[in-house]
């Protein structure tokens, strides 16, 4: 048996027919860029996450850069976040000239919110945690370091379309949420994108001048802008996947919960608490100092596997000029520990189990 890290090519097959029949349609309206397709998307996601404002963009790095702008941050303004995460929570960051700040994460790999209040100094802006595989980060102490310290909190939602933290949707709980398309993310659509996502009327309406070169009508610009559009082909594949997500995000779920209860306890197993969330498992993350055997045993048992992430932000060589010998103990020690097991929505029921079969077979393995 192989079972596959992702499987684009069974899902494209489930979706085809639609897909098709929406590229069809958008090809005969000639409506390409900034047409009633996103704008049905956009109102779609606003409807669904409960939130007053949505803007489609190119991806998540330029909508975070064009967030960062628009809440008029400074060159050398701080920015508090994690070094556990993809390279893009920091760049989007530097891109500005602005200084990422980094925290150490706790045992659940999110920030450790107990380590914030430390770091914020009179150049400190916001907050920006990252919800790693969709599991939220303490969202109601987030909120009272950021009201307390004035702090803006910006979510990095990348992994997180569909979680709900108690009430509300992962995205909608700070001032404002950033959420990936890319087809690596849960919900996605077929190539690049992003969301932006908040209650901010006013910020909304910046950002929306922002992604598309700053224009109020086609010759004038009044404001500071790039070219971020999400094109209408893919908000019409998005509104298609939009119909399946919750349906998606409850399969992995329901894949996390099994892994969670038959994997072997000499495995770190994800921390969640699901009378507080319902986390999406954009990926499925365990920890073992036996991370590299244990990755080639599934390899050559043919189960794909990743690593997120393998090197800290911190420990990358585009930033260790700027953060030296700064130590994160816990993000160093666990990015030597991390394996991302396979979970997707379209896994079967005898790959999930071949996987659990296979770990737990590891360490018996290992205990001889």
């Amino acid at each position: 048996m192989r079972v596959k890290f992702t499987n684009f090519p069974k899902e494209f097959k489930l979706l085809r027919k639609d897909l098709n029949k929406k590229f069809n349609k958008i090809g005969i309206e000639g409506q390409y860029v900034l047409g009633e397709e996103l704008k049905k998307f956009e109102k779609n996601i606003s409807k669904m996450l409960k939130v007053k404002h949505v803007v489609g963009v190119g991806n998540w790095t330029e909508g975070t850069v064009m967030v960062l702008k628009a809440l008029g941050y400074k060159k050398n303004d701080e920015i508090i976040t994690v070094s556990n995460s993809f390279i893009a929570t920091c760049g989007a960051i530097a891109y500005l000239g602005l200084i990422p700040k980094l925290v150490d994460v706790g045992d659940n790999l999110n920030i450790d919110v107990s380590k914030i209040q430390k770091l914020i100094s009179k150049k400190t802006k916001a907050i920006m945690p990252v919800h790693l595989s969709g599991i939220p980060a303490d969202l109601d102490k987030l909120k009272k370091i950021s009201k307390k310290n004035k702090l803006h909190l910006i979510e990095d939602a990348a992994h997180a379309f569909g979680t709900k933290f108690k009430k509300n949707y992962i995205g909608t709980l700070g001032d404002v949420g950033i959420f990936s398309l890319h087809p690596r993310k849960s919900f996605h659509v077929l190539g690049d994108g992003g969301l932006i996502i908040t209650n901010n009327s006013k910020l909304y309406k910046k950002i929306l001048l922002m992604r598309n070169h700053g224009l109020r009508n086609r010759d004038l610009s009044v404001i500071w802008g790039t070219n971020s559009r999400l094109d209408n082909l893919q908000a019409g594949f998005g509104n298609i996947m939009l119909k399946k997500i919750f349906l998606w995000n409850k399969k992995q779920l329901d894949i996390a919960k099994t892994y969670s209860k038959n994997l072997s306890n000499y495995v770190k197993k994800p921390i969640f608490d699901l009378n507080i969330s319902n986390p999406t498992f954009h990926q499925y993350i365990i920890r073992t100092k036996y991370r590299n055997s244990l990755k080639k045993y599934l390899h050559n048992n043919k189960i794909e596997t990743a690593i997120h992430y393998p090197i800290p932000i911190h420990k990358q060589l585009a930033y260790k000029k700027q953060f030296g010998n700064l130590s994160l103990p816990n993000t160093e020690k666990f990015s030597k520990e991390i394996l991302s097991l396979p979970i997707n929505p379209h896994m079967k029921k005898s790959e999930v189990n071949f996987v659990i079969r296979k770990v737990n077979e590891f360490f018996k393995i290992k205990k001889k």
